[in-house]
């Protein structure tokens, strides 16, 4: 009998996720792609989806071939389903060593337009999408 309540309480929280939403959160959509600066994939980029009317943003950073899956939160995937603002961004600040040298700095590889600046709005919808960004650094 423990079993089978087992079971059946984690089969109705596997419908939820897949759902892509939660008793307690808001409504998710699945989101993934491929970002790519003047034809060629941007690895390293940090993708992140800010909602426009408000809430927690789901963020990515892309692999070497320019792959992306967004997470929200605690190993949740997916982002708010609605309208986004869209910040890409390779920039790292770093920090200075004992001797004052900066490490780990990253420059921004981005143009502003696409991360300080960002003029980039995407749609979530609710289950799973393929969005792509095709950057251009003129």
């Amino acid at each position: 009998m423990l079993g089978r309540c087992i079971y059946l309480g984690f089969l109705t929280l596997n419908l939820v996720v897949l759902q892509g939403c939660s008793p307690r959160g808001p409504a998710l959509g699945r989101v993934e792609g491929t970002v790519t600066l003047d034809g060629v994939p941007l690895g390293g980029a940090r993708i992140i989806f800010t909602p426009v009317d408000g809430g927690r943003s789901s963020m990515a950073v892309t692999d070497g071939s320019g792959h992306y899956e967004l997470e929200f939160a605690g190993g949740i995937k997916g982002a708010v389903v609605g309208k986004h603002k869209v910040s890409i961004s390779t920039f790292e600040a770093g920090e200075k060593d004992d001797s004052g040298k900066l490490v780990g700095h990253v420059p921004e590889r981005v143009p502003v337009k696409y991360n300080r600046e960002t003029t980039l709005e995407q749609e979530v919808k609710r289950g799973s999408q393929v969005i792509d960004f095709k950057l251009e650094s003129r």
